[in-house]
């Protein structure tokens, strides 16, 4: 894997594989990668596409601050300015397209061309207006307890739960995930959950693209509300799939992708 170090000092790893127009992949929450090990290699065919392991998680777990979705965001501006890279397809999965939609509130369309956001609501956290949030502010709590107390047990058992295809193997991921810094995932699962991105939804004005899995543990009706309120956004519902739908249905998802990205 390469390496950055970002303007407040932190080592950030990515992979860099194939050439064409830059596609970036951004995982979802305590992931890395390696989630997309079923995707890159044909994406690459067509794509130099850039994998991050987002601060604090993966290999980029030396990170002890920050723990944000602004921090991450401003993570990804920095990367693609260090690697010179413009036009960029920004893809991100759950928490990976928060990141994106707070990319877009920071710095606007610098240096992107498209976005793709994969299942992913514009407010995670479940309250009374928001009845099919994921986790409410007391599961938050408890899952910031666990994750310090029951560290491996809570990550295993949290990634299982984000497969809809059970008889597929993701020991290997769960590994990968188990990397990650525990203080500051713990830290950035409440920053996460509780920002609504409501109201910069409708402001984005490049190509987007919105998937989601039918069986998700995000209703899929969350997640075809965020493509409504993005502007002339595409949006797509993978049959039988869960929130790890780009894993479960690979050769689907990266046609998807592939003609999506590559449509002007």
């Amino acid at each position: 894997m390469a390496q950055y170090i970002t303007s407040d000092d932190t080592q950030i790893y990515f992979t860099d594989t194939g050439s064409g127009p830059a596609l970036l992949l951004a995982h979802g929450y305590g992931c890395t990668s390696r989630y997309f090990k079923n995707n890159i290699p044909e994406l690459s065919k067509h794509f130099r596409v850039i994998a991050v392991d987002l601060r604090g998680q993966g290999h980029s777990n030396k990170a002890t601050k920050g723990p944000r979705v602004s921090r991450l965001a401003t993570d990804i501006h920095e990367l693609l300015i260090s690697l010179n890279l413009t036009n960029v397809t920004y893809l991100g999965w759950s928490m990976g397209a928060s990141v994106g939609w707070c990319y877009w509130d920071l710095f606007g369309s610098d240096r992107l061309a498209k976005f793709i956001f994969v299942d992913e609501p514009a407010l995670a956290a479940a309250d009374p207006d928001n009845p099919t949030g994921a986790m409410s502010i007391d599961d938050l709590i408890a899952f910031q307890n666990n994750m310090r107390d029951h560290t491996d047990q809570t990550i295993e058992t949290f990634i299982r739960s984000l497969l809809h295809k059970t008889t597929l193997n993701i020991d290997d991921l769960v590994t990968d995930s188990q990397l990650g810094n525990v203080n500051f995932l713990s830290q950035l699962i409440f920053n996460h959950h509780v920002l609504d991105w409501s109201d910069v939804l409708p402001t984005i004005t490049l190509p987007s693209l919105v998937l989601s899995g039918e069986n998700s543990l995000v209703n899929w009706k969350s997640t075809k509300h965020v493509s409504d309120l993005i502007p002339n956004s595409q949006f797509v519902r993978f049959s039988d799939a869960g929130h790890m739908l780009f894993f479960e249905y690979p050769e689907k998802f990266n046609q998807v992708v592939t003609e999506f990205t590559n449509d002007f």
